[in-house]
């Protein structure tokens, strides 16, 4: 009877934060081909660009104490971890505006994308505000108040949405998509923020305390120590290929690519996110409890592959006439490419859970060296296919490597826990 609640508390918090999602992207799936005819390729490629370096940015910014908010016991400890990171974010975001002033002009030369560092300021205001989002979102999942989650969400993509579309409207080039994006993050902050306050505010003013915060600091030290630099090789990884193909091909390239990964993307992160958000915590309480840990990440991991299925094998049978279709004949070589990225997605969708598991038992240290070894593979084949090959045989490479990881994650974790569970029954 309370596993059956459970289950269904589950499917409901999954079916919550959906519906947020799902608004979201529909309406940034509607709005696809209009954008497509607003903005030529290349102003996709350099917004692929800004948004390559907000990605590999925000990843680290809080150092991943974010990640720690959902697993103290008391309800003290985790508001005083938001607090800590809240303070790690701000502090992060003012050294990467230092950064940015001092090596703007080269990182202009090295896209080759004039006008780039007039664009470059949107990317600071970024990174402060997603970065503050991120913990929103963690304690939100840890007070399960997944319905603000939704709420933001939709101001989010109807913000960007507006603007993007407006910018487009307007003739004023790549500046409309990085604004959209941009001002996107300040409202969805805002008002998730405002939800925060409205709801916890007791606890969240009757808990600072600065001390507390240095111990748990301490106490969560792995998470900068080994699960910060696992994600900025991870952001590395995923976000390389933008600046190689901008460097060696050109930002037309950059903007086929970029597209296809935002448009494939949108209904895989729908369920994908969703999922994740909820199974974190879950994972973390199946742990605490001592449940069947294997078992869980079986079942979850099999549901992903069985949803993810049928949509890979449209993409993959379908894509250029789809992209064709939906966004005009110029982006059909965008269609192309969305064929063999459709089979690194589709692994990367599946492994949610178990890239969540990992977090929870402390492997730190391997998804570290597994992310190392992922990003080094893929720079190669980036670099060796911008030498030799042409932009298309570069990214299939690309992509059937990223599969591979992805597959290899999974199953190793699924053995570990396996081995880790053989080895307990032994002992009793």
């Amino acid at each position: 009877m309370i596993q059956n609640i459970k289950k269904s508390l589950f499917i409901r918090n999954v079916l919550t934060l959906m519906t947020g999602t799902a608004i979201a992207q529909a309406l940034n799936i509607i709005i696809a081909p209009i954008l497509s005819r607003l903005y030529d390729p290349h102003a996709f490629g350099v917004f692929a660009v800004y948004t390559s370096i907000v990605s590999i940015c925000v990843v680290v910014v809080g150092l991943k104490y974010e990640l720690a908010i959902v697993l103290p016991k008391k309800q003290e400890d985790a508001a005083n971890v938001l607090y800590l990171s809240i303070i790690v974010v701000v502090f992060m975001t003012l050294l990467s505006t230092i950064f940015l002033f001092l090596f703007k002009d080269y990182l202009e030369i090295w896209f080759h994308i004039q006008g780039l560092n007039e664009l470059i300021w949107w990317i600071p205001i970024s990174i402060l505000f997603f970065g503050i989002y991120n913990n929103f979102n963690y304690w939100s999942t840890r007070q399960k108040s997944f319905k603000r989650l939704s709420i933001s969400q939709i101001f989010r993509s109807i913000s960007v949405a507006a603007i993007q579309l407006g910018g487009g409207i307007s003739k004023i080039g790549t500046v409309g998509l990085i604004a959209g994006q941009a001002i996107g993050h300040i409202v969805a902050t805002v008002v998730l923020g405002k939800q925060i306050w409205k709801d916890d505010r007791q606890v969240l003013t009757s808990s600072f305390n600065f001390n507390k915060m240095k111990d748990l600091a301490r106490t969560y030290k792995e998470f900068p120590k080994y699960s910060a630099p696992q994600s900025l090789i991870n952001s590395l990884s995923q976000n390389v290929a933008p600046f190689i193909l901008a460097a060696y091909f050109s930002p037309t390239v950059v903007g086929y690519y970029s597209l296809s990964l935002r448009l494939l993307q949108l209904p895989i992160n729908l369920i994908g996110d969703s999922v994740r958000q909820v199974f974190y915590p879950r994972i973390a309480e199946i742990y605490n409890h001592g449940g069947d840990l294997h078992k869980y990440l079986v079942k979850s991991t099999v549901f992903l592959g069985v949803i993810i299925l049928l949509p890979s094998l449209i993409i993959f049978l379908l894509g250029p006439l789809l992209f064709s279709i939906v966004l005009g004949k110029e982006w059909y070589e965008a269609g192309v490419y969305s064929q063999w990225m459709m089979l690194w997605l589709m692994f990367g969708f599946m492994n949610r859970p178990a890239s969540a598991t990992a977090q929870v038992l402390g492997l730190q240290k391997f998804l570290f060296y597994y992310e190392v070894l992922f990003f080094l593979s893929r720079l190669v084949v980036l670099i060796l296919g911008a030498y030799y090959l042409s932009s298309l045989y570069t990214i299939i490479i690309y992509s059937i490597v990223g599969a591979i990881f992805n597959f290899s994650l999974i199953m190793t974790v699924i053995f570990y826990l396996k081995s880790r569970n053989e080895a307990t029954e032994n002992i009793d």
